[in-house]
C-alpha cells in the first residue's frame, strides 16, 4: 500500500515505528530520533534504555546515555564519534550505564574533537570513574593506536548545579538551557560529596523551533513555565497500576514497596499530570518515551487518559523512531 505524506504522519501520530529515512526528509532541517525508550534500569527485551539524539545543522545532541546507547546510534546511522554534545537529564543507572561504550567506541572510531558531557552535581565524578574503567582498554588499543589522543582530553565534564531555568550554551546553532524538576523532590539520598543530586529537563531552542526533554520528573510547575510554546516534548510517563503489579511480582513488599510507589506517584508523570502539563505549557507535539510500566501495558493505553486534556499531536514513541521538529 502506498502511503502519503498525511497517512504516514498519522501512523507516527498512533505510534506506528516508521523508518528513520522517510520521517528524517520530514524534518526541515531538525530531527528528534528516540534511541531507547525504556524506563528504568532492569533490561528490557523490546526496548533498549533512556537516549534521545537531536540532529540539526549539522550537529549532533545526546539527550541521556542509557545501556546500548551505542549499538542504537549505530541502528539510527550516527558514528558515536560523530555526537557533539550528551547531555545527562540525571545519573540513574538507566541514563548512565552507556557513557563508557560511547566513549570508549567513539576514540576507536577517530575522535578529535571533544565531547563535553553536561549534567548535574556528580557528572564530574562519573566521567573521572568512567574514563578510568575504560582506561584499561585504552592502555591494551594503545599499540595499534600510537597518535591518538588520551580519551581523557576528549570528554569534558560540564558539571552544572541549576535550580532555575539557566541558559548552559548558545553554540550558534542551538541555545540550550536547564532546569531543575522535581525526580528527586520527596525521596532523595543524603548530600554527596559532589552535593546533592539534581533532575534536569532541558531545552534546546534553535531555527526550526524549540525541544524540550523532561527527563525524569514529576509534576513540576517550573518546567510547565519552562517548556512554554515548545514545538516538541519528549517526556516520560507511568502507569501505577501495572508498576505496582510487576514490582509486587518481582518480590518488593512491605516498606521498600511502599517507598517505591511514592517514588513512582510523585516522583515521575502520569498520563493524567503529563496531560495537564503540555496543556498548560501550550506545546505543539508530545512524544511519550521512558515508560515506567509494567510488561503486560501497551503504551497506546496512554493516549486517551492524555487526550482528557491535551489536544495537539501525541505521538507513541517506539525505539529508533525519528519525529520531525
Amino acid at each position: 500500500m502506498k502511503l502519503d505524506r498525511r497517512m504516514m504522519m498519522g501512523l507516527i501520530g498512533a505510534g506506528a515505528l516508521m523508518p528513520t529515512r522517510l520521517i528524517a526528509q520530514e524534518a526541515k532541517g531538525a530531527t528528534v530520533t528516540l534511541l531507547g525508550t525504556a524506563g528504568g534500569p532492569p533490561a528490557h527485551a523490546d526496548r533498549s534504555q533512556p537516549a534521545s539524539l537531536l540532529q540539526v545543522g549539522g550537529k549532533t545532541y545526546l539527550i541521556d546515555a542509557g545501556e546500548n546507547v551505542g549499538q542504537q546510534l549505530a541502528r539510527a546511522g550516527v558514528l558515536a564519534s560523530k555526537v557533539d554534545a550528551t547531555l545527562l537529564t540525571h545519573l540513574h543507572w538507566d541514563h548512565t550505564l552507556g557513557l563508557d561504550y560511547l566513549m570508549a567506541t567513539g576514540w576507536m572510531r577517530g575522535r578529535r574533537q571533544p565531547m563535553p558531557v553536561w549534567g548535574p552535581p556528580g557528572t564530574r565524578t562519573l566521567v573521572e570513574r568512567t574514563v578510568a574503567a575504560i582506561g584499561v582498554g585504552e592502555d591494551i588499543f594503545r599499540a595499534q593506536a600510537q597518535e591518538r589522543p588520551p580519551i581523557a582530553s576528549l570528554y569534558p565534564a560540564r558539571e552544572v548545579d541549576v535550580s532555575a531555568p539557566q541558559r548552559l550554551f548558545d553554540d550558534g546553532t542551538v541555545k540550550l538551557s536547564a532546569v531543575a524538576n522535581t525526580h528527586f523532590a520527596e525521596i532523595r539520598s543524603a548530600p554527596h560529596a559532589y552535593g546533592v543530586d539534581k533532575a534536569y529537563s532541558y531545552r534546546l531552542d534553535m531555527a526550526a523551533g524549540a525541544v524540550v526533554f523532561t527527563g525524569d520528573t514529576g509534576p513540576s510547575e517550573a518546567l510547565t513555565r519552562f517548556a512554554r510554546g515548545a514545538t516538541l516534548m519528549v517526556s516520560e510517563i507511568v502507569d501505577l497500576p501495572s508498576m505496582k503489579a510487576a514490582l509486587i511480582a518481582a518480590g518488593s513488599k512491605g516498606q521498600e514497596l511502599d517507598l517505591l510507589m511514592q517514588h513512582m506517584e510523585h516522583q515521575h508523570l502520569t498520563a493524567d499530570a503529563l496531560g495537564q502539563m503540555a496543556a498548560q505549557a501550550g506545546v505543539k507535539k508530545l512524544a511519550l518515551s521512558h515508560y515506567v510500566i509494567g510488561r503486560d501495558f501497551d503504551p497506546a493505553g496512554f493516549v486517551a487518559p492524555l487526550r482528557k486534556h491535551f489536544g495537539g499531536e501525541i505521538i507513541v514513541g517506539q525505539d529508533l523512531m525519528a519525529i520531525a521538529v
